[in-house]
């Protein structure tokens, strides 16, 4: 297994940063999503990483030894483009063995490998079919396949399922997963997605115009954001612009939205609040006796979850609850909005 690390990292092209000071560790074992919107760096960090880019100045090392000019066929990386990249003229396992092929493993064990690797990711019997006759899932698991076969020190993939639809999508994260807890080989994936980066990876590292924003597991970056942008990009957020008020209420726009408690209650000063959805509750006018009243905007159904947008003196606020039940309230309704600040985060200034 592979202990990673980047070192000041960073890559300019001309007068563009698409990496500025990286600064990384990654244990053995672990697996990474690179996750931000597009040309935040990701996408580059990873191809510095396989040595398809080189840096403009820092450094990688690989288990405390320095790589940064060791040639990619010499790193022993296997790697999944987003295009995949497969060779259409060659068979399943011929796709699945070139890599061995190029490496002057002999047939024998080349064809072995292959029949091991196809049954591993769920393509048992299938080593003489053209990658041609295959479907979209299936030709992403023969790209899988490949870059195992070398028996990498690393496994990096670049956004491989952004092309698939949403349930087959969610069907190989998890076997992906599975596979990576059962070969232990440390792994980075590219992704913009934020529900896939929380539903496989150990570690989210979230990357804004070249500079890493955050890095921690789901739950440290959903609820204990570190900056703004990662507040809103990791799902939907209520960021507010309040004030502590010691020994008194929390104040939002001229409105208590409550007296904190814990550390909470200690804060003074002008903060930034992240309120999640679900750590909402609405009420009928005169209910709680809140002063935070809102106009319903917008109601819509998302599976297990119906979301509810409110305006309150011109500001957007998102709420969500379970959809065991019809909405309480409807588009033109005025609700009581109560936040429950024991679940809120103050944003690092």
């Amino acid at each position: 297994m592979a202990q990673l690390s980047f070192n000041s990292i960073g890559r300019t092209y001309g007068e563009f940063t698409a990496l500025s000071d990286v600064n990384l560790e990654i244990g053995s074992g672990e697996f990474i999503c690179l996750l931000g919107p597009s040309g935040c760096g990701k996408t580059t960090l990873l191809r510095i990483l396989a040595g398809l880019e080189t840096t403009t100045r820092g450094a990688v090392h690989l288990n405390g030894e320095d790589f940064s000019n060791v040639p990619c066929h010499q790193r022993n990386i296997g790697m999944v483009f987003q295009s995949l990249a497969l060779f259409p003229h060659l068979s399943v396992g011929e796709n699945i063995a070139y890599g061995l092929d190029v490496r002057g493993v002999d047939k024998k064990a080349r064809h072995a490998r292959a029949e091991e690797l196809t049954a591993l990711v769920g393509l048992p019997g299938l080593s003489d079919r053209p990658v041609s006759a295959l479907s979209g899932g299936q030709r992403q698991r023969v790209a899988i396949a490949r870059a195992l076969a070398i028996e990498p020190v690393l496994f990096l993939m670049d956004e491989p399922f952004s092309a698939l639809d949403a349930g087959l999508r969610e069907h190989l994260q998890i076997e992906v997963k599975k596979l990576q807890r059962k070969l232990g080989v440390t792994t980075l994936f590219v992704t913009h997605d934020q529900n896939e980066a929380m539903s496989i990876a150990d570690r989210i590292v979230i990357l804004n115009d070249g500079v890493i924003e955050q890095a921690g597991t789901p739950t440290e970056v959903y609820a204990r954001p570190q900056s703004e942008f990662v507040a809103n990009f990791m799902g939907t957020n209520n960021v507010l612009d309040v004030e502590f008020v010691p020994g008194a209420d929390v104040i939002w726009n001229g409105i208590s939205l409550g007296r904190p408690s814990g550390e909470m209650a200690t804060l003074s000063g002008k903060r930034k609040l992240s309120v999640r959805p679900e750590y909402l509750q609405l009420a009928p006018v005169g209910t709680t006796g809140t002063g935070m009243l809102g106009t319903v905007e917008f109601v819509r159904l998302l599976g297990a979850q119906v979301e509810t947008e409110l305006t309150v003196a011109g500001h957007r606020i998102i709420d969500t609850m379970i959809s065991d039940r019809p909405p309480a309230f409807g588009e033109g309704d005025r609700a009581e909005i109560l936040i429950k600040l024991d679940h809120a985060w103050v944003i690092p200034s």
